[in-house]
């Protein structure tokens, strides 16, 4: 898929509704078994491309025998993908600022006048702007990450910033504490243990790392209170669309006394999980 073509990523299809699209958009009005070959969709996800697609608004649907399809014009088009963007970006931002507002509102009387929060909107940016902070530390992080900061961790690395490399050289210059405890399902076994493998040298100078069954609430406590409150959404191509960072004792304290229930908890190894073979 060229690079033309990854706003189409961003605003959440799929890599056969990505195919689907453009091979409709060079077609202009094709059948099933046209889009299928044009766009090396397999038959079986043709169908559910086009209604997804549909349901955008990005083709139209001729409920014919044989099904017709027919993309807009190039300018219909761009304009369409524009207000998704536009609309997906607002809703994210909107989403953040009232958690932002919820946890100011939770902390009440008690949030000392320094604290202050920051969003962070992209995957991206959450690793240049907040992740980075881990490299800063002076004495202690814990931190509680799922399969989407595996998959930011990993795209940032490939983009030329490998985080994981910064936060190891402080954490062995200023010998810090970092303990990880790794949460994750069935279906992200497999890709865990790939991270694992591929981040060995970058994990080795962490105090700990621990497995457990999935929280669904990334974050980090850096020196007791700095706070980084992941943002994920499954139904997003980038499942983790951004992150909070605040300042706050308030607030570190009681996530700083769950991690420690969940360290206690948590498997020391792998080789403890039964369910999967291929983790043995």
């Amino acid at each position: 898929m060229p690079k033309d073509f990854e706003l189409l990523e961003r605003i959440g299809l799929t890599q056969y509704e990505r195919q689907t699209f453009v091979a409709l958009l060079k077609r202009g009005i094709a059948d099933a078994a046209t889009l299928c070959e044009e766009g090396a969709v397999p038959s079986s996800k043709i169908y559910s491309a086009t209604e997804k697609l549909a349901k955008l608004g990005l083709i139209t649907i001729q409920r014919s025998r044989p099904r017709q399809f027919a993309a807009l014009s190039v300018e219909e088009a761009v304009a369409k993908i524009s207000e998704i963007a536009r609309e997906q970006a607002d809703s994210v931002a909107s989403q953040s600022q009232t958690l932002v507002d919820m946890i100011k509102a939770a902390q009440g009387e008690n949030q000392p006048a320094s604290a202050f929060a920051e969003v962070a909107l992209g995957a991206q940016q959450h690793v240049q702007r907040h992740l980075s902070l881990l490299a800063s530390a002076s004495s202690e992080i814990i931190s509680y990450m799922e399969l989407p900061d595996i998959e930011a961790i990993r795209k940032s690395d490939s983009r030329g910033l490998n985080i994981l490399k910064s936060v190891r050289k402080n954490l062995e210059a200023c010998s810090i504490e970092h303990r990880i405890v790794f949460g994750f399902g069935p279906r992200d076994a497999n890709e865990l243990i790939k991270f694992l493998k591929q981040y060995r040298a970058e994990l080795r100078s962490t105090t700990g790392v621990r497995y457990a069954g999935l929280l669904g609430h990334p974050f980090h406590v850096i020196d007791g209170e700095t706070v980084i409150l992941s943002l994920d959404n499954p139904f997003l191509a980038d499942r983790r669309f951004g992150s909070v960072m605040m300042k706050s004792r308030v607030l570190a304290e009681p996530l700083s006394r769950g991690f420690e229930e969940l360290w206690r908890k948590s498997m020391k190894s792998l080789q403890e999980v039964n369910f999967d073979p291929r983790l043995h």
